[in-house]
């Protein structure tokens, strides 16, 4: 891969050619820092750097860029470190908020539609373009949490969809689109023979949760939610006797019992994640995007369990590229 270096109107300065770069995205940091010797210095803040590649002699765009905001100087190293926001840093430093008068933003119509109205309202539409292309993927009345940073809200919604997001930067332009996430824990799943982790699972998380709103005594607002056995939330008891296990949801200051199901089934989302746990980084699956699934299985005890890749890490040094990707909750 090459590191294109563009200034601040997107004209294209040329390639990097000796460089450390550490770059991530995804559950946090969405930032990059790109280091060199002093002696080569040769960007400027608000300048641009984007890694793409050739492949079979067409150039292959990537998500791996950002906007430089900040410069440092170590003179014992005799260095240059350059540091800003990644694409998805840049969507992360946008909030999402409510119209005025209004408790949520509620977002409906294909997903590549929708992304484009949500770069409009963030204001980034000099640097971010959706695709115009259909995406085939509905969004249906989404109530975005309130105040809730971009990239995170729209990573969100997504999932809700089926979907992931993907991106990549070419001449000027970061390129949005909605395309349905990959679940490779159904064809590709992982074995303790083949590869390391620590993987935990506990089938008898919370699975009653008894959500208490606003109100007091026989007035207050009661919601009671249930999770099966494969981790679904809705208003229908899968699990009785011994096998019900039950706490409360305190959320007094609720306005509404929508806000308060919400609200609910977020904690019981949580519970069900830290009961079933697989902690793994593994390398070069470029391939792999921010929001698939993957899956493994111990040959031992049998546990199995899938998990969403959350992060990406690429690195770029003298002995070469390596991407990792990180496996959330």
């Amino acid at each position: 891969m090459d590191l294109i270096h563009e200034d601040s109107n997107h004209a294209m300065l040329g390639a990097i050619d000796r460089y450390e770069l550490d770059l991530a995205f995804g559950s946090d940091e969405n930032d990059f820092e790109c280091t060199m010797a002093i002696s080569d210095h040769c960007c400027s803040i608000g300048d641009y750097l984007a890694m793409q590649d050739v492949v079979n002699g067409h150039v292959k765009y990537t998500e791996y860029g950002g906007r430089i905001d900040g410069v440092s100087v170590d003179t014992g190293k005799e260095t240059v470190t350059y540091s800003g926001r990644t694409w998805h840093g840049i969507l992360a430093k946008k909030i999402l908020c409510p119209d005025d008068g209004q408790n949520y933003l509620i977002l409906a119509g294909d997903a590549n539609e929708v992304l484009g109205f949500l770069i409009q309202r963030t204001g980034l539409g000099d640097l971010f373009e959706a695709s115009d292309q259909k995406a085939g993927i509905a969004i249906t009345s989404y109530q975005m949490d309130r105040y809730i940073d971009a990239y995170t809200g729209i990573r969100k919604m997504l999932k809700c969809a089926g979907a992931k997001l993907v991106m990549y930067y070419r001449e000027g332009k970061v390129h949005l689109s909605a395309v349905p996430l990959v679940d490779y824990s159904q064809d590709e799943e992982w074995d303790s023979d083949q590869m390391n982790f620590q993987i935990s699972s506990n089938e008898r998380p919370v699975n009653h949760l008894i959500c208490l709103g606003k109100g007091d005594l026989s007035e207050r607002m009661v919601r009671h939610l249930y999770m099966d056995a494969r981790g679904n939330i809705s208003e229908t008891q899968t699990f009785f006797g011994v096998d019900e296990v039950t706490e409360t949801y305190d959320y007094s200051n609720v306005e509404s019992e929508e806000e308060l199901i919400t609200g609910g089934t977020q904690r019981l989302q949580e519970t069900w994640a830290a009961a079933n746990t697989l902690e793994t980084d593994f390398e070069n699956n470029t391939e792999y995007d921010v929001g698939d699934i993957v899956g493994a299985r111990e040959t031992i005890t049998g546990v199995t369990i899938k998990r969403d890749i959350v992060k990406k890490i690429l690195k770029v040094n003298s002995s070469g590229i390596n991407v990792e990707c990180q496996i959330g909750e």
